[in-house]
């Protein structure tokens, strides 16, 4: 089984590990470089909590910021651990994607508390601070890292593509899918992609893809690692899975 890592480093790495437990060799091509600020400038005088959506939020917050004492609300599992990882001590997972960690934050956190400082990137899927300001929180951001689309496709991944064998293509973000099928555009790969099929972490990250000649498009069944993986975990899943598209 043939399988791209599209996601960009260090996540690749942690994505990579997870299939090499599976008894899969992965392919790490990725379409995002991630540039982490040199500083978080923020003021947390009046913060009751932190809330990341991804965990190169808590990778930018890690050697940059010292504080370690505010509940963290974690968009997901793997970000969760990440912020354990590096000493918060009240983590809370929404285990599942922005909306989630919204409902999350309303059942937990009382708006007259304090605010909400969201630790993100440039780009970012959802919209967490509009979402709590609407139900009278105080939200605000800091920005802790960006991405940026690679120029080139590694000669691994073309090569695997231009086989005609079967490839299947984890996709971790919308962002990411765009920036995936316009370098296989760029390369001339789309005549290929009949023989390759995506699995997104969610409907909405596939949704670049459609109508543009993919085998299939499969969603997770939930927003994480976890459920994207184990569409590989048992290959016949491939086949009977509903198509995102």
């Amino acid at each position: 089984m043939t399988v791209l890592i599209t996601r960009g480093w260090p996540g690749a790495e942690q994505t990579a590990t997870g299939l090499r437990a599976m008894g899969i060799d992965p392919i790490i091509c990725p379409v995002m470089d991630v540039n982490f600020r040199a500083k978080i400038d923020a003021d947390l005088s009046e913060v009751q909590a932190l809330a990341f959506t991804s965990a190169n939020g808590v990778r930018a917050w890690g050697p940059r910021r010292s504080e370690r004492d505010l509940p963290v609300f974690a968009v997901g599992n793997a970000t969760a651990d990440l912020a354990r990882n590096i000493g918060f001590k009240k983590v809370h997972s929404a285990r599942g994607d922005v909306a989630d960690l919204g409902k999350l934050i309303k059942r937990k956190l009382r708006p007259g508390n304090g605010s909400i400082l969201h630790i993100r990137g440039i780009h970012t899927a959802g919209n967490l601070a509009g979402d709590l300001r609407q139900d009278g929180y105080t939200a605000r951001e800091a920005i802790g890292y960006g991405t940026v689309p690679v120029d080139v496709l590694s000669e691994e991944a073309i090569a695997a593509i231009i086989s005609g064998a079967p490839v299947q293509v984890l996709i971790h973000s919308g962002r990411g899918a765009k920036t995936f099928l316009d370098l296989a555009r760029k390369f001339g790969l789309h005549h290929w992609l009949g023989s390759v099929t995506a699995l997104g972490i969610s409907a909405k990250a596939l949704k670049p893809l459609e109508n543009a000649g993919f085998a299939d498009l499969i969603a997770a069944r939930e927003p994480n690692e976890e459920a994207l993986l184990s569409l590989l975990a048992e290959p016949m899943q491939l086949a009977s899975a509903g198509n995102a598209s």
